[in-house]
């Protein structure tokens, strides 16, 4: 049940009255897609997707024990300036257990776990990283393909197993990392090439890409009437700050 995660949150009766007049609207689909980062113009599918991320899927338990995973993985490569880092952010900021990294900044230890010395104790301690901090939440790693192959690589357990195994410094454990990513990252040659396939432009080993449920590729194509909608939204938003 979600709520066992989330059994400190406290509701109002004003916000009761408006969850519940929002489930009772017939266009609430609608609703909650448009605002998923309002002040970016269009993208409806994928705001519909990541709309989906955010109230996730069922968790199944086969009969020999077996899991298969809830939690919907979304990557997003796209040219630059097509406002992926402002959807990440603005995701970020609203999940529930929102944690936003970015892929310069972000090594294994840092998404994963990480063994420290513990001075007070005169040992080894255990530090939780992104994945682990954000389980039953989303985490969003901007600038993907900007991180090491040995950092990328520390993700394979966490986005499938959902799990991370720590084995280091006489310290073996499991942590849960039933987390939901939503990464960002641009093409291998900064642009999209229009005269090559897409899925060779993409920095990002096979055996990662699979683990990701879906996969949006944006390109910044020039056309008159869609940036003019585009540069009309954008002096709209600064007008009414």
């Amino acid at each position: 049940c979600v709520h066992s995660h989330f059994n400190q949150l406290l509701l109002t009766e004003e916000e009761e009255k408006q969850i519940l007049e929002s489930a009772s609207d017939p266009h609430v689909y609608t609703r909650l897609t448009k605002s998923i980062s309002p002040s970016v113009y269009g993208y409806d599918r994928i705001k519909e997707a990541v709309l989906l991320q955010l109230f996730s899927g069922i968790k199944k338990i086969k009969s020999d024990k077996g899991k298969t995973r809830g939690d919907i993985h979304i990557l997003l490569v796209g040219d630059p300036g097509v406002a992926k880092s402002v959807m990440l952010k603005f995701i970020s900021s609203i999940a529930p257990k929102g944690r936003y990294v970015s892929g310069k900044a972000a090594t294994a230890a840092g998404l994963t776990a990480a063994v420290v010395k513990d001075e007070f104790m005169r040992g080894w301690a255990l530090e939780a990283g992104a994945l682990v901090l954000a389980n039953h939440g989303l985490c969003c790693i901007d600038e993907m393909d900007k991180m090491g192959k040995e950092d990328r690589s520390a993700m394979h357990e966490a986005m499938e197993q959902q799990k991370i195994s720590i084995s280091k410094a006489n310290i073996q454990a499991t942590l849960k990392s039933e987390t939901s990513i939503l990464a960002a990252a641009n093409p291998k040659f900064g642009r999209f090439d229009p005269y090559s396939p897409i899925a060779q432009q993409i920095d990002i080993p096979s055996t990662l890409i699979s683990r990701f449920d879906l996969i949006f590729a944006i390109r910044d194509i020039p056309d008159v009437k869609k940036d003019t909608k585009i540069a009309k939204h954008i002096l709209k938003l600064q007008r009414d700050i």
